[in-house]
């Protein structure tokens, strides 16, 4: 409890019992001027003065209720306390005729801090995209690969942009996705079927991604390059693809 509630406190408690200021302070073996100065909130005693005047008053200020009521009024006067101090400081930064470089620094760097914390959260988040691109991309292989060796070729045509355009190996440009599914039918029929369509290299930016890869069939095996776009439905699509194809023995 601090001054003036204190020294109020002791007043409603002395007259509360009958007893004069000097009666008081002879009870307490302290002086009249002591008593007197507490009261009138001059001067703020010690713990051990607090409790002596307490005790001749019959009041339990270490009970359990006071205890604990003590001990907010000292933790309210330290938090004021320190905000007091805290508001001073943070006004005096801002006052820039003294101190000027060393305020300006202190005050840049929260600015700095907060725009290093979105940077990292945007690193993070385009590495976390990233990685699940490259992911869907891997998936989107094996459909395929399983899509064409199932003869499934709508499926294929899904995937492909209606102006998409293909360039396969020792063939003529395809353009369209109809023609393009055309070409699978065709090659369905000859009885080439996948055994593998695997990724090998991704460049990835916003709204394009470049698949470099390997496909077998059996004993050949070649190399494909694959230009995806991200649409507005928030999908991948095949804009642009060619392959290449090795006759020999892997």
């Amino acid at each position: 409890m601090k001054q003036p509630d204190l020294g109020k406190k002791i007043t409603e408690l002395r007259l509360a019992k009958g007893l004069t200021q000097g009666e008081l302070a002879q009870k307490c073996n302290l002086s009249l001027r002591t008593i007197q100065r507490i009261e009138s909130a001059e001067v703020t005693p010690r713990s051990y003065t607090v409790k002596l005047i307490f005790q001749c008053l019959d009041y339990q200020i270490y009970d359990s209720f006071g205890k604990f009521t003590y001990r907010l009024d000292r933790l309210a006067y330290r938090t004021r306390t320190g905000l007091g101090q805290c508001y001073k400081y943070v006004l005096d930064l801002f006052n820039l005729k003294t101190h000027t470089m060393r305020k300006i620094t202190i005050l840049s760097l929260p600015c700095i801090a907060i725009i290093l914390l979105f940077l990292f959260i945007g690193t993070e988040s385009k590495a976390q995209d990233h990685d699940k691109i490259i992911a869907r991309i891997a998936i989107q292989n094996t459909k395929f690969a399983e899509w064409f060796n199932a003869g499934q070729i709508d499926s294929l045509g899904s995937v492909h942009l209606e102006n998409a355009c293909m360039i396969p190996s020792n063939y003529k440009e395809i353009h369209g996705r109809e023609d393009i599914m055309g070409y699978y039918s065709f090659l369905y029929a000859t009885g080439f079927r996948f055994t593998e369509n695997t990724s090998r290299a991704l460049v990835i930016s916003d709204s394009i991604l470049v698949d470099r890869g390997v496909w077998k069939a059996g004993q050949m095996i070649g190399t494909y390059l694959t230009q995806w776009r991200l649409c507005k439905d928030g999908e991948w699509y095949i804009e642009n693809e060619m392959t290449n194809t090795d006759l020999g023995v892997e």
